[in-house]
């Protein structure tokens, strides 16, 4: 994953910087620096996809998201995390 990605995904999740830093649990001083890297650490890119399917666990409980699309996004977030090691 690079930084460009990393920004991409904090896009999606209609979050600051800020709250990004936060749910990381770095300083904005270093999540800056990851948006800025040509490449991120794995532990970093593996954080965002846990982050992603905490946010999508409402809409699974509720019904929005089936348990199949669920998997399927999963899939596609480790696959993308997992090409790039």
């Amino acid at each position: 994953m690079t930084g460009w990605h990393l920004r991409q995904w904090r896009r999606r999740m209609f979050w600051s910087r800020d709250r990004a830093a936060a749910e990381l649990g770095v300083s904005l001083r270093t999540y800056k620096s990851y948006e800025n890297a040509e490449e991120i650490k794995r532990a970093v890119a593996l954080a965002t996809v846990t982050l992603s399917l905490t946010g999508m666990m409402p809409a699974l409980r509720s019904q929005q998201l089936s348990a199949e699309r669920l998997l399927q996004l999963l899939g596609e977030m480790t696959e993308s995390v997992s090409a790039e090691v």
